[in-house]
């Protein structure tokens, strides 16, 4: 991986959004695959609704990092912004192109670098950033762009991997290396699918990275937090806490933070035995989504 930007290889093969469509590919992209997506996605993160205000930027310049297949950039510009994606991934561009032309919709997409906008200083209105700069090596030179391209007043909200959360410090640092032995057992494979509802290929990736390394695919905290969040492959994932992710905005006017998502994915059990309102309070203390709400 450069300091540049993300290695464009796992994402264009693993395309955040058309994992839902049942293998179908970018060309496959039609209305109807969009609308499943956008139904899937919104029923899991209601509080992107809350925190992108989709319908709240009419007339605004809106500009999205890490834009992937354009499921929010379609809701922003069906609320009348003026909208552009950016994503460092050219098949996220190119999948993200052909849903705005399907839906009918205006719009730019740009394969860029977060660490480098191709934007003219102070030239946007909101951006909008969810799950992307944590996979960068310079994610602040990332914040240094956003405040760059940011007109005076303007605002953003950027999602971060969550330190202190019950995925990090629960399922990611502890579940997950207790099960990981599972793997390479006789139908572990299998056992572990069934317990926590994960593909059996993502599982045949760790057990291949486990026979690869050993050990050392326990102990290496940097490959085991990029296989254990977005897969194996995934080259690089990263974790903020609240302080953390908050210093990286010092230079704008006003920072706030908001936590979202408690990700009980692994545990489906527990996801089952919780009443969603204990699930809300939980996620907005560990939840595993971090978001920064900073005015320029």
């Amino acid at each position: 991986m450069t300091t540049t930007g993300p290695r464009t290889d796992f994402w264009s093969e693993h395309p955040p959004g058309l994992k839902w469509l049942d293998d179908q590919g970018e060309d496959d992209l039609d209305r109807a695959g969009i609308e499943r997506i956008r139904a899937v996605r919104y029923a899991l993160e209601p509080h992107l609704e809350e925190l992108a205000g989709f319908d709240q930027h009419a007339g605004e310049r809106v500009v999205e990092i890490g834009c992937g297949i354009g499921t929010d950039g379609a809701r922003f510009a069906e609320g009348g912004a003026d909208y552009t994606g950016i994503d460092y991934s050219p098949t996220a561009v190119r999948a993200a192109t052909r849903a705005f032309r399907v839906l009918g919709l205006p719009g730019r997409f740009v394969r860029a670098d977060a660490t480098r906008l191709p934007l003219a200083g102070a030239s946007a209105d909101f951006v909008w950033s969810n799950g992307a700069l944590h996979h960068l090596p310079g994610t602040a030179l990332a914040v240094r762009e956003i405040h760059r391209v940011l007109r005076p007043g303007g605002r953003c909200a950027v999602m971060l991997y969550h330190r202190d959360s019950v995925n990090y410090r629960l399922n990611i640092s502890v579940l997950r290396r207790l099960g990981a032995g599972l793997l390479l057992v006789p139908g572990g494979a299998g056992l572990v699918a069934r317990v926590t509802g994960e593909p059996i290929a993502t599982l045949e990736g760790h057990r291949a990275l486990l026979r690869e390394h050993g050990l050392r695919y326990l102990t290496d905290e940097r490959r085991w937090l990029a296989a254990n969040t977005d897969g194996p492959g995934n080259e690089l994932s990263k974790v903020f806490s609240a302080t953390q992710a908050s210093a990286m905005f010092a230079g704008f006017s006003e920072v706030r933070v908001a936590v979202r998502f408690l990700n009980l994915r692994i545990l489906p059990g527990l996801a089952r035995v919780l009443p969603p309102r204990v699930q809300d309070t939980l996620a907005r203390r560990w939840g595993w989504h971090l978001y920064v709400i900073a005015t320029r």
